[in-house]
């Protein structure tokens, strides 16, 4: 016995206890980060933004260079657009057309060489790819060092990051205006081109009213700020927000309804976008190296990937699930029975009388004599299926704080929460993948017509649709993940991390 121990005490005295041993270490009282320490944050959170916003502008310029935009306009003008336009930025179009040839024929020569028809119009689309790599930049960066952040900490870095991102990307689709010289291929889709039925033998009345020397139209762009501005701040609040959600590197308590929640939607959420990312940035790789090797034809198509890939990707995946994708062009009429338009198009009373509304459904293609729609529902089966098994096996894992006997805590639980989730994140998803562009010609202050083309499905069914099948995948789940993925380690959602004394979620 030792000698301590056979001490007597004092009368009078209660006996002390030894303290449990979960007693002996105690968590350090918060105390307020040094404004120094704030500085930081903010910073780190400015330089996530920055690093966001070049990487987009360096995969514009890429992309654009492989498609060769440079012999249509000024790359780096294109390039800005294009980083305004993947976080929601409106491009519009407005410009005159000039004849730069030596003479003008035809009409065009009564009005001094050529007339000046005027060119309105307007994009809806977002390039994804850009958009993906610059979320995949800012979450990188952004969740640097963010285990050791505090509640302040993690507010001002927010802070930081949603400041410069929205300024910066105000400036870029401030600066982003140039001027389009558009070839006389184009100028065939508005009528100005060739006859109507793409032979160039007798010529189109449009184009005797440019004049003979016309070269094509020279059609000015530019982006609207403020939607680049709101954009960028929704892009933003969604990034952030779905990431500090899913992340293993988030120890801090979110509070409250989010705290009871998170242990429910996380591992399917998680799951799903990992998914998307990983199915949206492999074509972005690969292409990538492909159009840097590869020349021709096959260097203008990568570009366009690396645009529009992660577009392809969600087409194919909703297509699967029986969205009514659709790829259409609509040509549009003159503007109460011009009697311009009657000289211009002859018998036909519009340069556009030729065209006609073409719409064509995508799952009609075919593949290797396959219906495109089959190898698409062969590929969204097998990604919803991989992902419920994954959020079974991350939720078994997981051993709630309070356990309650409520509906997801049942065996409906995760169909409910997997289908809800399905179709949150693929109506969002298939909503951003829509686009749309407009073009309209005028004379003399007339409307001579236009076309509309763009790629459109309905989202109120692609919501339907992964409901019905995310509630299926999310019942077969547990059955695969039960058979073929291994079991983890059963841990509470409030055990601590190793060396931290915040809170620490389970791994999702």
């Amino acid at each position: 016995m030792s000698p301590a121990a056979s001490r007597p005490h004092p009368a009078g005295a209660p006996a002390s206890r030894p303290r449990p041993r979960s007693q002996a270490r105690r968590t350090p009282p918060r105390r307020r980060p040094a404004p120094a320490l704030l500085w930081r944050s903010a910073l780190e959170g400015a330089a996530a933004s920055l690093c966001a916003v070049t990487a987009m502008l360096f995969l514009s310029v890429l992309a654009l260079s492989l498609v060769n935009a440079g012999s249509v306009g000024s790359t780096r003008s294109l390039a800005l657009a294009v980083t305004a336009m993947a976080v929601g930025g409106a491009v519009s179009a407005h410009s005159t057309a000039s004849s730069t040839g030596s003479q003008a024929t035809g009409m065009g020569g009564m009005f001094g060489g050529g007339m000046s028809p005027t060119v309105s119009g307007a994009v809806d689309l977002m390039p994804l790819g850009v958009t993906l790599l610059g979320t995949l930049v800012l979450w990188f960066v952004f969740s640097r060092r963010l285990p050791q952040l505090s509640e302040n900490e993690l507010a001002v870095r927010i802070a930081g990051t949603v400041t410069a991102a929205s300024i910066s990307l105000t400036i870029v689709a401030g600066l982003a205006s140039g001027t389009l010289k558009l070839p006389k291929s184009a100028m065939s889709g508005l009528g100005a081109g060739g006859s109507a039925t793409g032979t160039t033998g007798g010529g189109s009345p449009l184009s005797g009213l440019l004049g003979s020397g016309a070269n094509g139209l020279a059609v000015g762009y530019h982006v609207d700020p403020v939607s680049a501005m709101f954009g960028s701040v929704l892009w933003l609040a969604v990034v952030l927000t779905v990431g500090c959600l899913i992340s293993r590197r988030v120890r801090l308590q979110l509070g409250g309804l989010l705290d009871r929640l998170r242990p429910h939607w996380a591992p399917g959420l998680s799951a799903l976008l990992r998914t998307l990312l990983i199915l949206g940035a492999a074509p972005l790789l690969v292409f990538t190296l492909v159009g840097i090797v590869a020349g021709g034809r096959v260097q203008t198509a990568a570009g366009a990937a690396l645009l529009l890939a992660p577009n392809a990707v969600i087409v194919l995946l909703t297509l699967g699930l029986g969205s009514p994708w659709t790829a259409s062009t609509h040509p549009a009429s003159p503007q109460g029975g011009n009697p311009m338009a009657g000289m211009m198009g002859g018998t036909g009373g519009s340069p556009f009388a030729g065209q006609h509304d073409r719409t064509l459904h995508l799952d009609s293609l075919t593949t290797a004599g396959w219906p495109l729609w089959l190898a698409a529902l062969a590929v969204a089966l097998v990604a919803l299926l991989g992902c419920a098994a994954v959020a079974a096996r991350t939720g078994s894992t997981t051993r709630p704080r309070k356990p309650r006997q409520d509906l997801l805590a049942g065996p409906l639980g995760l169909p409910i929460k997997f289908s809800v989730t399905t179709a949150a994140v693929l109506g969002a998803v298939a909503w951003m993948a829509t686009g749309q562009v407009h073009l309209s010609l005028g004379l003399f202050g007339m409307q001579m017509g236009g076309i509309r083309a763009g790629v459109s499905d309905n989202v109120l069914w692609t919501i339907t649709a992964a409901l019905l099948m995310g509630a299926l995948a999310g019942w077969a789940g547990p059955v695969l993940q039960t058979k073929f993925l291994p079991k983890g380690r059963i841990r509470s959602a409030r055990e601590p991390g190793v060396g931290e004394h915040h809170p620490r979620w389970t791994r999702v």
